[in-house]
C-alpha cells in the first residue's frame, strides 16, 4: 500500500500553488539547513519542511526531514539536503 500523504487531500488545483510555496519554502531554508549553524533554527525548518513535504506529496522528503529534526546535529542531513536541492532553482 502506497503511504499515505496529505496530497490526496488537496484538491488538484490547489496543488500546484502548493507545491510552488514548497518550492520558495525550501529556497529559503536550505542554506540554514544546510549550515546548521543555529541548531533550533534548523530544527525549525526541518519541522516545517516535513510539514511541506507531507502535504505535497513527498514522503521521502518528509520522513527524512523528521528524521534530521529529531536528530540534529546528527542523523541523514546529507540526504535530506540532496532531495530538497532538485526542489530550487
Amino acid at each position: 500500500m502506497a503511504e499515505q500523504t496529505g496530497r490526496a487531500l488537496v484538491p488538484p488545483d490547489a496543488l500546484a500553488d502548493l507545491r510552488l510555496a514548497f518550492a520558495e519554502e525550501v529556497a529559503e531554508r536550505l542554506p540554514r539547513l544546510a549550515a546548521r549553524a543555529d541548531l533550533e533554527e534548523a530544527r525549525r525548518d526541518a519541522h516545517t519542511l516535513a510539514s511541506g513535504a507531507w502535504i505535497v506529496g513527498e514522503p521521502e522528503i518528509a520522513r527524512l526531514a523528521r528524521a534530521v529534526e529529531s536528530q540534529l546535529p546528527d542523523g541523514p542531513v546529507e540526504q535530506l539536503l540532496a532531495l530538497l536541492r532538485v526542489w530550487t532553482p
